[in-house]
């Protein structure tokens, strides 16, 4: 007979069967779908971050087009190009244009642009001087004429911007310079007294001229004076000058195929040579240098007829051969530098396209100490959100420097105070005192990071300004006052240790300890007195040279040590009591002191576990973002101080990611900061989970609690 109720239990067992596989497959989907959802994070971050070690790349039209017979320069607009003969007559694609003068004939021009006037020099020693619309498109009816030389040809011009109008200096064959001041309705001609063979003029009327060896620095003022303001000397005559963007930095070409840098000073006082050599094309002279007006990108051209693109920080990024070996008559580039028209002597116009929109990133700029425009020696910045002409800086060194630092003096405040309690409660404390306390000290990590970097960044930190002594003070007084406090207690008789429950202790340890805190502040005032002048920031800036931030690296690794305590906490104190009882029973039993027991046999028995509870704890610290963000400076500073300012990879990326235009060179900086973060806490969570792994398994051999 069939028992009624072996169908059913089939049927529940089946159902539990298909429950458990239905589970155990939803679990282990989502655990690889963490997986590869880290994984893609990271797949992401690094295909965003490759494209700034791209090669630049320079590509000459195979077909140039050609240009009007005669054409001696290319003019770059809106609407198109144009091109001025020798005779004065300005052409487009479609034809004539206008005449811009009958006579006298063309003998040179400035070189063209999207953004600055024209200057044409003439051969009757004058120069005409075309504006542009708002749309950037030339004037031609408007250009006015200016005398610059008696009778002689102008030989070379250049022209840049200034307050209210435009500055121009220009030579003549035999070397001699003049320059013209417009102030917007009047122009006032100053004569140089010195020759020259090139000339090279910046914004503001810096005039730079060489000749042979001797490079020599002029300010000219809009009242037509002129002063000296540096002389040089370089070890091979200088065949070729070009201001790069921003005119702060001087490329010079010489005559063995050399090219330097040479910046302004600090003080604006002259030029001094940068130690920032280049890759020479070759040993033939340097003909020609153009700047281009984005990213502090220049062309440089050899006799031999090599052509390469350089920056002024990671140097060259691409040689070629240029389109004709000869000269070319001029050469002009867009407004964004993309875009360069080669006019030949034979009239043939190539076209050149620059690749090269992360030009300024190498590993040395990354990396490595770089003499910036301003500074007077090599330091690591990270000023990436340069605005106008200023020099970005790129360095990640600042912000790499900051973040460990801070994860570095959290560990400080958090590793003695989350040690110490995971010791106490775990080796000390009863079960049921243990049950009570780890919950709470635990739930300390539900503070949210913005609440502690509020209290910190607000609270703290003006505080810890006006008691800066007696916070000081507490970091020395605590810790002896706690030993102090134990020694007493232990010398006190045996009865009164036998009375107090051991919970009675630690309160009646926490009155001496409040007592020496309230002391401590309480004689801030007279110690500043009697050993500080009245000013501990004052004597610390005038003797020790230490400048103090309200909001600094002592402020936020206060705050952070708070948030990673019970991280630290929790891992050490499970550590400790995963260590199995039998050793510490057996060293007891052998007649070694509680304390010895502790030293000896738990703590190297759980070292590996606190390791990686430091190990995650550093994790969490280098992750941590808004506590940074709040509690110091956001400063990229590359100073050991505890009492200044710092900035992280993380913060950073709070600050200027919402800022930075996808795609560009900001903004993939900023996502490789997000990939070396990524990194470092891989690697060390990793590591972490390695040493537990092989601690819980070194337990089971002892018959340890898994």
């Amino acid at each position: 007979m069939t028992d009624p109720f072996v169908s059913p239990q089939r049927a529940n067992r089946r159902a539990r069967q298909r429950l458990d596989r239905l589970a155990s497959g939803a679990i282990a989907a989502s655990g690889i779908g963490v997986v590869a959802a880290v994984l893609a994070i990271g797949v992401y971050l690094t295909l965003a971050v490759l494209p700034l070690f791209e090669d630049a790349s320079v590509e000459v039209d195979a077909e140039p087009s050609p240009a009007t017979s005669g054409a001696s320069i290319v003019w770059l607009a809106e609407d198109g190009e144009y091109w001025l003969s020798a005779n004065g007559r300005v052409f487009d694609a479609q034809g004539e244009v206008t005449t811009l003068t009958d006579e006298p004939r063309v003998t040179t021009a400035t070189e063209a642009s999207e953004t600055l006037p024209l200057a044409v020099g003439l051969d009757n020693g004058e120069v005409s001087v075309v504006p542009r619309d708002a749309r950037g498109q030339p004037r031609w009816s408007q250009a006015t004429r200016w005398r610059l030389f008696a009778s002689a040809p102008v030989a070379a011009l250049h022209l840049q911007s200034t307050t209210h109008g435009w500055a121009l200096a220009g030579r003549d064959a035999d070397g001699q310079v003049a320059a013209l001041w417009h102030d917007g309705e009047t122009a006032r001609r100053i004569a140089l007294p010195d020759r020259a063979e090139h000339l090279a003029l910046g914004r503001e009327g810096h005039l730079v001229m060489a000749q042979g060896t001797r490079l020599t620095s002029w300010k000219l003022s809009p009242d037509g004076s002129v002063a000296p303001s540096a002389r040089a000397e370089t070890a091979a005559p200088i065949t070729a000058l070009a201001f790069l963007q921003g005119d702060r930095t001087l490329v010079v070409g010489d005559a063995e195929g050399g090219l330097r840098r040479w910046r302004q000073r600090p003080d604006d006082q002259g030029w001094q040579a940068a130690e920032t050599p280049y890759a020479a094309l070759g040993e033939a002279p340097i003909r020609r240098l153009l700047a281009l007006p984005r990213q502090r990108l220049w062309l440089a051209l050899d006799a031999d007829g090599r052509l390469g693109l350089y920056q002024a920080m990671s140097g060259q990024r691409w040689q070629g051969v240029a389109p004709e070996a000869s000269l070319p008559v001029t050469l002009s580039s867009d407004a964004r530098g993309n875009r360069v028209r080669w006019l030949s002597e034979t009239g043939r116009l190539y076209r050149l396209a620059v690749e090269a929109p992360h030009a300024a990133v190498s590993t040395a700029t990354l990396w490595m100490p770089q003499t910036y425009e301003g500074y007077a020696s090599d330091e690591w910045r990270w000023a990436a959100a340069a605005s106008g002409d200023a020099e970005p800086k790129y360095s990640l060194v600042p912000l790499a420097w900051g973040t460990l630092k801070a994860a570095a003096w959290a560990m400080v405040f958090a590793v003695p105070l989350a040690l110490g309690a995971a010791v106490h409660s775990a080796c000390y404390m009863s079960t049921r005192q243990r049950a009570r306390l780890k919950p709470a000290i635990e739930l300390m990590e539900a503070l949210p990071g913005v609440v502690i970097g509020f209290v910190a960044g607000l609270l703290v930190a003006p505080f810890v300004e006006q008691h800066l002594a007696g916070t000081l003070a507490l970091f020395i007084c605590v810790p002896l006052g706690s030993v102090a406090c134990g020694w007493l207690w232990r010398r006190l008789p045996a009865r009164w240790e036998a009375r107090l429950p051991p919970v009675g202790v630690g309160v009646g340890l926490i009155v001496p300890l409040a007592l020496l805190c309230w002391a401590a502040l309480s004689v801030s005032p007279w110690l500043e007195a009697w050993w500080f002048g009245g000013d501990l920031r004052a004597w610390m800036q005038q003797t020790l040279g230490w400048d103090y931030a309200q909001r600094n690296a002592l402020i936020v690794g206060m705050a952070m040590g708070l948030a990673v305590i019970p991280t630290l906490y929790s891992l050490a104190e499970e550590a400790l009591s995963g260590v199995p009882r039998s050793l510490a029973e057996g060293s007891l039993a052998l007649g070694a002191t509680r304390a010895q027991t502790l030293w000896r046999v738990q703590l190297p028995a759980a070292a590996p576990g606190i390791l990686a509870a430091v190990m995650i704890g550093a994790g969490r610290a280098v992750g941590e973002t808004m506590i940074v963000l709040m509690a110091t400076g956001n400063t990229p500073l590359m100073s050991p101080s505890l009492f200044e300012g710092l900035r992280s990879l993380a913060a950073n990326l709070a600050i200027e990611l919402p800022e930075a235009a996808v795609g560009g060179t900001h903004y993939r900086l900023l996502l490789l900061g997000a990939l070396l973060l990524f990194v470092f806490t891989f690697v060390v969570n990793t590591l972490a989970e390695v040493v537990r792994w092989r601690l819980k398994r070194r337990y089971r051999r002892y018959g340890a609690r898994a």
